[in-house]
């Protein structure tokens, strides 16, 4: 799982409230993917609960106590484990694939008006992405090449996509 991972990447350097957490994950992915505060917590209690994590109540004068949380030796294991794996490609191993197999059993019509809205929304797609990369100060910082990657990403089904309709036709 994506946020537990990362949780476990961004204690590795330092430890944080639940707030300072979410606030830095929000960071890392540009904002594309926020987090509501039951998700953090409860992904923080899973953390704590399976040994990834420990966490240290904080007084504090005037405000209420504050909750820490430091990665452990078991987080960090895991987190290097994560790192190091090797994904497995399945060719079906995306929505996008599932969606297209089913074309297979709609009329032709249909799948031809939904190929040709999903290629739409890839050259929209295309367009935003490259205007969230181009807003990002450090273009050689990971956001940047990820941005990148997802801009490569949608380019690749966009092309197939139309290949696959000339072909089609």
């Amino acid at each position: 799982m994506a946020v537990k991972h990362l949780f476990l990447a961004i204690l590795s350097k330092q430890a944080m409230h639940g707030y300072e957490l979410k606030t830095c994950f929000e960071k890392l992915v540009s904002e594309q993917w926020t987090l509501n505060f039951g998700q953090v917590y409860t992904t923080l209690t899973r953390l704590e609960r399976d040994g990834l994590v420990l966490s240290e109540e904080i007084k504090q004068e005037e405000k209420p106590d504050k909750k820490v949380y430091r990665i452990t030796e078991e987080g960090l294991r895991q987190l290097k484990n994560w790192l190091e794996q090797e994904a497995d490609w399945n060719v079906f191993g995306d929505e996008l694939s599932f969606q297209l197999a089913a074309l297979e059993f709609i009329d032709r019509e249909k799948a031809k008006h939904l190929l040709e809205k999903r290629r739409v929304y890839l050259i929209n797609l295309i367009a935003e992405l490259v205007a969230k990369k181009n807003q990002i100060k450090d273009e050689g910082s990971l956001t940047s090449w990820i941005f990148e990657r997802n801009i490569m990403k949608a380019e690749a089904d966009l092309k197939w996509i139309e290949l696959y309709m000339k072909n089609r036709n």
